[in-house]
């Protein structure tokens, strides 16, 4: 199996969760890195936490420091908002799946022509490797 998937059916992080884990649940999947920013950190932590834990996938985090342009600093109550979801989806999820059928490997994602398809990203980054490894296991 490739070691890195693109799913394209999702428009934010917790979109990426949801379509996600029914398709890492399909493939046997019990244990994710979960690659995020220091800015992103609280919100994806505690997104990753409710579901992929309510699926019993366990999660280990990637932290990496961003480079470039600064991306925006997530708000308390885009975080509270996304943890009720996910709070909400939870249970619900344990009963409906929404299918994603846009899932390509990383190597054959056509970076050039994603700018072109409406989707905004927060800013032009550039990842270096991450320091040191932070660990969480459900």
């Amino acid at each position: 199996m490739e070691p890195v998937w693109l799913e394209q059916c999702a428009d934010s992080t917790f979109g990426n969760f949801v379509f996600g884990i029914p398709i890492l649940q399909r493939w046997g999947v019990h244990k994710v890195i979960l690659v995020t920013s220091k800015r992103h950190l609280p919100r994806a932590k505690l997104m990753g936490q409710i579901l992929l834990g309510a699926r019993g996938i366990a999660m280990e985090l990637e932290v990496v420091r961003e480079k470039g342009r600064p991306g925006n600093q997530e708000s308390r109550w885009k975080t509270a908002l996304d943890v009720g979801r996910s709070l909400l989806w939870a249970p619900i999820s344990q009963i409906i799946a929404l299918p994603c059928f846009k899932v390509v490997p990383l190597r054959d994602f056509n970076a050039q022509a994603w700018p072109a398809q409406s989707y905004e990203c927060e800013g032009p980054y550039e990842l270096s490797k991450p320091k040191r490894r932070k660990k969480l296991s459900l």
